[in-house]
């Protein structure tokens, strides 16, 4: 599939046009796949109340909507499943702590097998981000597991979570080595996620990835629908040199999502203990509801 038909797309038919153009807009990055325990959560549910103590009868600080992301304040877990987090109210421009059941996030930084890691090595000067290269994505939202198997062929990482399943591949996309993720509930397709197994030695080279797709995809679907840069500490904030590193370091965020025909694409960069993930996921809104029960 070439890029630069992107917009052809949309004569296809309705299910395969969400995937086809998720996967054309998606380069999804998680460098140093092997190091420290990650620290930055997604919200799965619709909702997850943001308590003030590790008990449900606690007073609610906030609820949070489905795709927020928290940042772990402490690995202690309190009453075995409980974590305390801070999570950044955009509205009000504040930065709100509380406690929420681990069971209802989803790790930013996903777990797989060491074939699956990169060799290790860093990069000091990355290749540039190819949105030429060809990528043939044939999935369709709800396809069971079996034909996703049929297509791809044998994962070389699978997970199972109750009724969430989810295959793992190594693909190169963009110039870029990536692990594919296709995720399952109840057998049916939901959401496919990428990951970028390539470490880079300059943090500032994810913020420019992530510049370049956020205007790759502006130029293609227009403006996102939801646009945030983040600071959780704003010591560098007016000092861009030093931007790789307030993200490494956990304290600045970018967030962008746009929503075409029925297909959710969110891409997200953020860091923690000098780990930084460039994600983007794309979720079928058909069944989004899937993923929140």
């Amino acid at each position: 599939m070439d890029f630069k038909r992107v917009k052809e797309a949309r004569q296809l038919p309705c299910f395969k046009k969400r995937l086809i153009i998720g996967v054309v807009l998606l380069a999804c990055f998680l460098p140093a796949a092997a190091q420290a325990q990650p620290r930055k959560y997604r919200v799965e549910k619709a909702q997850v109340r943001l308590h003030l103590d590790p008990d449900e009868k606690s007073p609610v600080v906030a609820k949070l909507p489905q795709g927020s992301i928290l940042t772990q304040a402490s690995a202690v877990r309190f009453r075995h499943n409980w974590v305390f987090v801070y999570y950044y109210l955009p509205e009000k421009d504040k930065t709100l702590a509380g406690y929420v059941q681990e069971p209802e996030l989803r790790k930013l930084f996903p777990s797989f097998k060491s074939v699956l890691i990169s060799n290790g090595s860093s990069i000091s000067e990355p290749r540039e981000l190819d949105f030429s290269q060809n990528y043939d994505f044939p999935l369709i939202w709800g396809m069971p597991e079996e034909k996703v198997l049929e297509v791809e062929g044998e994962p070389l990482g699978k997970e199972k979570s109750g009724e969430t399943e989810i295959l793992q591949y190594r693909r190169e996309i963009m110039n870029r080595n990536c692990l594919v993720e296709y995720v399952f509930r109840k057998n049916q397709l939901t959401a496919a996620r990428f990951y970028m197994l390539d470490n880079f030695i300059d943090n500032n080279y994810y913020i420019s990835d992530f510049m370049k797709a956020k205007s790759y995809l502006k130029e293609q679907f227009g403006q996102p629908a939801d646009d945030q840069v983040v600071w959780l500490d704003s010591t560098y904030k007016s000092k861009q040199e030093f931007w790789g590193q307030a993200l490494g370091s956990g304290l600045l965020e970018f967030r962008s999502s746009w929503i075409i025909d029925e297909t959710e694409v969110d891409l997200i960069l953020t860091g923690s203990e000098n780990r930084v993930a460039l994600l983007a996921e794309c979720i079928s809104q058909k069944y989004k509801n899937l993923l929140s029960h």
